[in-house]
């Protein structure tokens, strides 16, 4: 037997144990025959144990890599579940506590439980902002209703006061007429307040832009305030600073009014003392200014505790204020909203017993015509302008309306026809010549709007000029929609409604 062509371990262990004659005995070749092919085997199986268990391991380590994964991911849909349970914020989320965090399907459960209540949340927040819009539609609606109707007779009264002061009175009825136009005028304000109040709220107030006179603004303030100081012993001091431009780009309406506010409050509160208004230039460039305004008084002042309070709607210093001084609480916060929608504030330095300062500052563009000036002077001076021989025609359902318009425009030597609704109106219209029409918005048969939009269906170009007691930005929008050239509210400033007829008349 060949020893070479045994595997090495068994020709080496014959080598060394066998002699050579045991070897090549014919009995004892098969059974070497058998071991060798033994040991052959062994070696294969070995082989294929060893290339065996190496790929198990492979398989085994990318198993566990995956199941590490899956692991992570689960916990990480877990936490994302117990995440969102939280988030959704509503009244199963209580029951997390009592839900095993490794049940997946019970967190699903929770989750979809919390979607349904969260879905009828959303549907009921729905609906409660849908009824808060409607209430707040509903109190728009009243204030509008209300606004109109207090100022119907309110027109009335002074109008006819302010005719009665123009003839010659005895003494005591002229005193007596000075209290009832005090006594209107603040009713006057009141209602205005109320309505600028709820106008800024619902977010409806918009500035305008365009040219003023700022230190004749503040100039007419002064006097506006003047007799009212001087009843109560005060003295008004105004310091313009000479920088200040001459014309300025803003809402000189919105500006005057908060200025105005400051002002009254300021001699409202203040008793044989002073009120001093401050106009200066911050800082200025070729297209922008930075003004100062500052009214300071020496009267009651406001405890610190109280400052806040006071810029809250309905609300003054103390329950004794509203008996003592009127009013309805709303003019700081109505001034603080339109400072602030000019992107400022209003800043209050007070000690109680020792008078209030109030400052803001605006930021205003710089303008470069003259043209607002020329505007403000001529309508200060057109009452001088004449009116004889206008014709127009009067529009009003309310005959004590008709009858106060209709004194101004005999006053004025005004040719006029009245209407009592926007029926009558267009009929008149198209069988009459007119230079311009003043026209009621709310009345029987055929409101204003729709008298206009069938004037203006004819192709005419007449002015028409909106005059009612309908003062909210909506029926204003409605009634420049449908045509109308102008708008004065009642109760009517009749210097206002002279300077609207002799412009729209051609007379200026």
């Amino acid at each position: 037997m060949e020893l070479d062509n045994l595997h090495r371990l068994l020709a080496k262990q014959l080598k060394k144990y066998l002699s050579e004659e045991c070897l090549q005995n014919e009995a004892f070749q098969p059974f070497v025959k058998a071991v060798n092919d033994s040991y052959h085997s062994f070696d294969r199986d070995k082989e294929l144990s060893e290339h065996s268990a190496s790929l198990n391991e492979v398989e085994y380590y990318e198993i566990t890599q995956k199941l590490k994964s899956e692991i992570a991911q689960r916990r990480q849909s877990v936490d994302k579940l117990i995440e969102a349970i939280y988030l959704l914020e509503t009244p199963e989320s209580g029951e997390l506590a009592g839900v095993d965090d490794s049940n997946l399907s019970s967190l699903v459960d929770l989750l979809q439980r919390q979607i349904q209540v969260r879905k009828q949340i959303e549907t009921e927040l729905i609906h409660a902002k849908e009824v808060a819009e409607n209430a707040t539609q509903a109190k728009s609606e009243f204030l509008s209703m209300m606004s109109h109707e207090i100022r119907t007779p309110l027109n009335a009264i002074i109008g006819l006061t302010y005719l009665m002061q123009q003839e010659e009175q005895t003494e005591s009825v002229m005193e007596n007429l000075k209290t009832l136009q005090f006594s209107a005028e603040n009713l006057h304000l009141l209602i205005n307040d109320i309505l600028d109040f709820s106008k800024i709220e619902a977010g409806k107030v918009e500035l305008e832009e365009m040219p003023f006179d700022l230190k004749l603004l503040v100039s007419n303030i002064k006097k506006a305030n003047q007799v009212k100081a001087e009843e109560k012993g005060n003295k008004i001091k105004l310091m313009l600073d000479d920088d200040i431009p001459t014309t300025l780009i803003g809402d000189s309406l919105r500006i005057g009014q908060v200025l105005a506010n400051l002002v009254s409050n300021a001699v409202k509160f203040t008793l044989n003392g002073s009120v001093t208004i401050e106009v200066s230039v911050m800082k200025k460039d070729a297209e922008k200014a930075s003004i100062y305004f500052s009214v300071k008084d020496t009267g009651i002042g406001i405890p610190p505790d109280k400052q806040k309070l006071i810029f809250e709607r309905f609300t003054q210093a103390n329950s004794e204020t509203t008996r003592k001084f009127g009013g309805t609480g709303l003019g700081l916060v109505i001034s603080k909203k339109l400072v602030q929608l000019h992107g400022s504030d209003i800043e209050l330095e007070s000690e109680a017993g020792k008078g209030a300062q109030f400052s803001f500052t605006l930021n205003l563009r710089i303008g470069t015509t003259l043209k607002q000036q020329m505007a403000i002077a001529l309508a200060e001076n057109d009452s001088e302008v004449s009116l004889e021989g206008v014709k127009l025609l009067l529009v009003d359902d309310y005959f004590v309306n008709i009858k106060v318009a209709s004194k101004f425009l005999e006053k004025w030597k005004v040719t006029f026809d009245t209407a009592e609704n926007g029926l009558i109106a267009v009929d008149k219209f198209k069988n009459n010549e007119y230079d311009l029409i003043l026209m009621d918005l709310l009345m029987p048969e055929m409101d204003g709007y729709t008298a206009v939009e069938k004037i203006r269906e004819t192709g005419a170009e007449i002015p028409i000029i909106a005059l009612t007691a309908s003062a909210t930005l909506n029926n204003q929008d409605r009634a420049f929609n449908v045509g109308m050239n102008d708008y004065v509210t009642k109760p009517f400033n009749p210097k206002e409604l002279h300077h609207k007829i002799a412009k729209y008349s051609g007379r200026i």
